[in-house]
């Protein structure tokens, strides 16, 4: 009996991580309009679902369409906060090399 709750605590613990992994790091599309909080306009990517902690979330364009997606990537450096606190903001989207175009 011991040994059942073991291996059903590891398979809740793994299936969390997963899901944390899945739902991280989401990216949209925008088309920005000129003069909207002072912007030039413009169109691309902006994210709305941060990385998983130790990572940094890429968006990119994908095809033709207007659609974008988020890739979790490795930090360049680890130390950095936005490694250790991903968050939604441009500079977490320029911290990533990603498609920024967006905000």
């Amino acid at each position: 009996m011991e040994k059942m709750i073991k291996v059903l605590i590891s398979v809740f613990v793994v299936a969390v991580l997963l899901l944390e992994t899945t739902l991280a790091c989401e990216c949209r599309y925008n088309i920005v309009y000129e003069g909207h909080n002072g912007h030039n306009g413009g169109s691309g990517c902006y994210m709305v679902r941060p990385a998983s902690r130790g990572t940094a979330c890429q968006c990119r364009p994908v095809g033709y369409a207007f659609i974008c997606e988020g890739r979790q990537v490795d930090c360049q450096n680890r130390n950095h906060y936005l490694c250790r606190y991903p968050d939604t903001s441009k500079e977490a989207c320029i911290f990533a090399n990603g498609d920024c175009g967006g905000y």
